[in-house]
């Protein structure tokens, strides 16, 4: 793990300390909000139930607007803390823009070199994780957090898999969401703008889908 990398993990655990102690009714509204007034403990449990909260600290932190200045909590903990030096300060600003997208494994070498597909962006990123080369395979889908860090992507901790047959459900879910946003929101925003104030479609889809299986069919 490089230096930028340890220290994006420490920024964040701070950042979730802070407002544990200063916004406990902010987490109680955005844990709503986030699963849809749902309870997650009623239809996950085991991993896909650890995985929803690591998601959700995840989107919390970079995503979800705190105020009608659409603040995030990195933009809060980053204003009222003063502790921070120049070093921390310049690498919350450099992860807080930082989007969840929508990624297929199109590349796997013997060097241990992955190559993610971005499916909603239409780009490419080489990935070199020992750690994520163990658990991916060729095709398969997933949402992440992408973070430049060390000169290299990392993934943040969040992930929300899904299957490869469900694909093309998960674009023409996203691509419609996307097309009201533009309608009804933002004339001008572009996709990444989207994805920034939207990220927990991610998680409202992978709810669904568990929820009702037979959504994932298109």
């Amino acid at each position: 793990m490089g230096k930028e990398e340890k220290l994006k993990t420490c920024l964040i655990q701070s950042v979730i300390e802070y407002v544990r102690a200063h916004h406990k009714e902010d987490i109680d509204k955005a844990y709503t909000y986030f699963w849809d007034e749902n309870q997650p403990d009623e239809f996950m449990g085991g991993t896909a139930l650890e995985l929803g909260f690591l998601n959700f600290e995840d989107w919390l932190v970079f995503d979800y607007k705190v105020n009608p200045e659409k603040e995030t909590f990195i933009d809060i903990y980053a204003r009222n803390t003063g502790s921070l030096n120049e070093e921390e300060v310049n690498l919350l600003w450099k992860i807080k823009s930082s989007f969840l997208s929508l990624y297929e494994v199109c590349s796997i070498s013997r060097d241990k070199k992955i190559v993610l597909k971005d499916l909603l962006l239409d780009g490419e990123v080489p990935m070199r994780d020992k750690a994520l080369m163990r658990g991916l395979k060729l095709g398969d889908i997933f949402a992440t957090r992408l973070l430049d860090l060390d000169g290299r992507n990392v993934m943040s901790c969040c992930v929300y898999p899904y299957s490869t047959s469900e694909k093309e459900t998960v674009l023409t879910d996203i691509n419609k969401l996307f097309a009201r946003y533009i309608k009804n929101e933002n004339p001008d925003g572009t996709m990444v703008s989207f994805l920034k104030d939207y990220g927990d479609a991610f998680n409202l889809l992978w709810m669904n889908y568990i929820l009702d299986p037979l959504s994932r069919k298109s």
